[in-house]
């Protein structure tokens, strides 16, 4: 049973009582100076390692519960807005429910009036403020690092679906209607693989220039302290490494899409 969506004033007094107890290091400074709130999932993650080490209390636990309904619902708009795009787009409730392995088309439709429903809920914006110093650029650089991971398991995902839609029919007596069915499903799959692939070289790229804003914050904090210079010499370099990497394997991503025959594999 889904859980109601807590009130944009919950929300709210939620954030500001979690960083007040869990903000440290930068965002304690953003939170002393600017009023800055730490990110939600950042905050719940605060919440359960302290939990696990049995220093919350009853009020962040309860507080950390209606972050994660107000991320939960903030997802829930997004998913309806990608279907409403789809839509736009003419994307057919059978494709959607394919990408979605859903059933069939009215397991689809029945999930986007559900959205719907829960898109009219009101809301309080996700807290995700930018971070500004070298240990925002490093946190910046992990988690578009993580993003694009979680991209990449979503464009092998597409890339699974889009061969096995491709798959010739087994069926003897296939009619035409259901040929032209199968063909548009690929055709869409492929889309949709394309653009995950995108979406993880951009990430990648992301990541990249954040590590390389590290790397120029560490090599100019070596000028300023001798005693640590040679220290941050060197986290620099693996920063610049690192984004190095990011950039070769965001380029593996954007070449697969320009492989000749890669986008008309199936037809």
């Amino acid at each position: 049973m889904e859980a109601p969506a807590p009130s944009p004033d919950m929300v709210t007094a939620s954030r500001r009582h979690l960083t007040e107890r869990y903000a440290s290091g930068v965002d304690r400074l953003l939170w002393d100076t600017e009023k800055r709130l730490v990110p939600d999932l950042d905050a719940i993650r605060s919440v359960i390692d302290a939990a696990s080490s049995g220093h919350a209390e009853g009020l962040d636990i309860g507080a950390g519960l209606v972050l994660l309904q107000a991320v939960r619902l903030e997802v829930d708009r997004l998913e309806h807005d990608v279907f409403e795009g789809a839509h736009r787009l003419g994307m057919g409730e059978e494709a959607i429910a394919a990408v979605l392995d859903l059933p069939d088309a009215a397991a689809a439709s029945k999930r986007r009036r559900w959205l719907k429903g829960r898109r009219a809920l009101p809301h309080a914006d996700i807290a995700s403020p930018g971070r500004s110093g070298l240990g925002g650029s490093a946190e910046a650089a992990k988690r578009a690092g993580r993003r694009a991971g979680e991209a990449a398991d979503r464009a092998a995902e597409a890339a699974r679906r889009r061969e096995q839609l491709s798959q010739p029919t087994t069926r003897p007596r296939s009619s035409r209607q259901q040929m032209e069915r199968a063909a548009a499903n690929a055709g869409e799959a492929r889309v949709l693989a394309d653009e995950a692939a995108e979406r993880v070289a951009l990430g990648l790229l992301r990541a990249a220039d954040a590590l390389d804003r590290c790397a120029a914050g560490c090599e100019q904090d070596s000028n300023i302290d001798g005693v640590a210079g040679p220290q941050l010499r060197r986290k620099a370099n693996e920063y610049h490494q690192a984004a190095v990497r990011y950039r070769e394997m965001a380029e593996r991503y954007r070449s697969i899409n320009q492989k000749p025959g890669y986008r008309n594999s199936t037809g």
